[in-house]
């Protein structure tokens, strides 16, 4: 298998892990310290974004700073962060129409529509074995979520529609911004992006005048969500394009919720039965033919 693939799967899926973990801390702050999901979404965004903004002048000075507001460029990273705050809002909007499971699983669509996309615009091929392994990832997905307990699939029009938004949303997040990462690299992309959606989100949802409480632990999970549920997560995704194609990246990513039913399992004391294993069998064996398939 060439290094470059290697590197790719990696950083695609320590972005599904990342991603997985931050659910464990979200759950925390929901439930301890009196958070909400738009609490969640502004400060987590305008977090990571002023951080990774910092880090960038603290390492590059003032290089990147005239190139992200050159009118394609900020044109280019304005769109990014409008995808991603909207990609939330519609998966929580699927979540409250329907359920977690519902909006896992219709986000999980998010490949289709870049296979799609990447078909019509620049003729790619259709891969069989693509559809394969993201057919077993949504089958390993849906067994993690459900427990095998098909009922708690709640398909109403509400909960698919936003559902498949945040699925075409995140795939619009996944391919838009290559031109400007290519030009600006990744962390002033992700920080711009990030600081401009997150001070849009926080307009309407103040965090000043949220009643939060921010105790120790809710801060351990707060920064845990900002630099490794955001910084690190969206670093490694946006960076793994550079060696595998955009669906495969996208498909890695179904990571999230195995390592968020692990974590859940080892911090929490949450059960992990036979079905969930099948689950995790199915993710396991996307990764092992995504990779085959990349080496032969």
């Amino acid at each position: 298998m060439e290094i470059k693939t290697i590197k790719g799967i990696a950083l695609a899926s320590t972005a599904g892990i990342c991603w997985g973990s931050m659910g464990v801390a979200a759950q925390y702050l929901m439930a301890e310290c009196r958070f909400t999901v738009l609490d969640l979404t502004s400060i987590r965004l305008l977090g990571a974004g002023i951080l990774l903004v910092l880090l960038d002048i603290f390492w590059n000075r003032t290089k990147h700073i005239k190139a992200v507001f050159e009118k394609e460029n900020l044109r280019d990273i304005v769109i990014y962060g409008f995808a991603l705050l909207c990609s939330q809002s519609t998966f929580f909007l699927s979540i409250s129409s329907s359920n977690a499971a519902t909006a896992t699983i219709m986000v999980l669509t998010s490949p289709l529509f870049i296979i799609a996309y990447l078909a019509i615009a620049h003729h790619r091929r259709i891969k069989v074995l693509e559809m394969i392994c993201l057919l077993l990832a949504m089958i390993g997905v849906l067994l993690i979520i459900t427990k095998g307990n098909w009922n708690t699939m709640d398909l109403s029009i509400a909960g698919v529609g936003w559902g498949l938004a945040s699925a075409m949303l995140g795939a619009v997040g996944t391919i838009q911004p290559g031109r400007v990462v290519r030009k600006l690299t990744v962390f002033p992309v992700i920080g711009w992006a990030m600081t401009f959606s997150g001070a849009a989100a926080c307009l309407y949802n103040n965090p000043l005048e949220t009643d939060v409480l921010w105790n120790t632990m809710g801060i351990v999970c707060y920064l845990h969500i900002v630099l490794c549920g955001t910084i690190v997560s969206f670093c490694c995704f946006l960076k793994s394009m550079e060696f595998i194609a955009p669906p495969i990246a996208s498909m890695l990513t179904c990571f999230e919720p195995l390592s968020a039913v692990v974590l859940s399992v080892v911090l929490l004391g949450a059960t992990f039965g036979v079905t969930e294993g099948i689950g995790a069998v199915c993710i396991l064996m996307t990764v092992f033919l995504l990779a085959r398939a990349r080496s032969g």
